[in-house]
């Protein structure tokens, strides 16, 4: 995908996001990892692997939300979680071999 349909796919999500508090009462704290992140749609100067790796958190979020609501087999809120955790893993190895590489 696109940065720019990242992006998009990342508003949606908060969308989402909005309506399954409403629907769930949910508290702030289910979401507080995400929001710890601190990367939303609107940052448009993040980068592409950023966006993917807050489009993962979010989507575990919610998915484990109605898993636990029994809208979703548990599963696919696994699945979701393991690839978030590779997503993450990598943009922390990027990170790390460019900043060694600006210590040369």
């Amino acid at each position: 995908m696109h940065k720019d349909e990242l992006i998009q796919l990342h508003q949606l999500l908060v969308y989402l996001r909005k309506y399954i508090e409403k629907k769930y009462n949910c508290s702030n704290d289910e979401f507080k990892e995400y929001d710890d992140l601190n990367i939303y749609p609107h940052h448009i100067h993040r980068t592409k692997a950023e966006h993917i790796y807050a489009i993962f958190l979010l989507s575990t979020i919610i998915a484990k939300i109605l898993s636990n609501n029994g809208k979703i087999p548990r599963s696919v809120s696994n699945l979701l979680r393991i690839s978030g955790e590779e997503v993450k893993k990598e943009i922390q190895r990027k990170r790390l071999k460019i900043k060694n590489k600006f210590k040369k």
